[in-house]
């Protein structure tokens, strides 16, 4: 009798990972970032509305973005250095939605990433548009949902000397 649930189990397995969305890939191509309408020698970080940083992103000129989360209640840029560890941005290189590409275009910036994956499949990309207000600072006033929609900005992201950054070779960006 464990036998027929043991193969029932794998059967029904098979059938729903075979439902599963295929990874998408990004919809925008990179493109090598020449200008110096934003600065790219550190790092950009985002402030939540409790003070809190809780993302970073590198850019780098080939087009390229590297981005981190974490949990940690950060309130000053310099207190990243003990996040931004060689360890941490090692284990961080090897998820797919920490990678994306940038552009920007005069005071115009743009980005895309995959979304956090649903079991294990990259079936959505977040891509955010926005304004740069000065070479250390930008405000993304849309971001959209591949699959969920259009939503308002997220904020201002500030400009942090950063060195050395982690380097920009990836699986997952042509």
């Amino acid at each position: 009798m464990k036998n027929i649930y043991a193969k029932l189990t794998i059967f029904f397995c098979l059938i729903l990972s075979s439902c599963l969305k295929e990874n998408i890939p990004l919809s925008n191509v990179r493109e090598d970032y020449h200008g110096d309408n934003l600065r790219i020698d550190g790092l950009y970080h985002q402030i939540t509305p409790d003070g809190y940083i809780v993302n970073v992103r590198f850019y780098y000129r080939n087009g390229v973005q590297f981005i981190m989360s974490f949990s940690e209640e950060i309130t000053d840029p310099a207190d990243l250095i003990y996040i931004l560890t060689k360890e941490n941005i090692i284990s961080e290189r090897n998820r797919k939605s920490n990678w994306g590409i940038f552009k920007v275009n005069e005071n115009d910036f743009f980005s895309e990433h995959w979304e956090t994956p649903i079991h294990g499949n990259y079936v959505a990309t977040i891509t955010m548009t926005g304004e740069i207000l000065s070479d250390t600072c930008y405000i993304i006033t849309k971001t959209v949902h591949s699959k969920i929609g259009v939503f308002e900005g997220r904020g201002k992201w500030y400009f942090y000397p950063y060195s050395p950054k982690p380097d920009s070779t990836n699986t997952f960006i042509k």
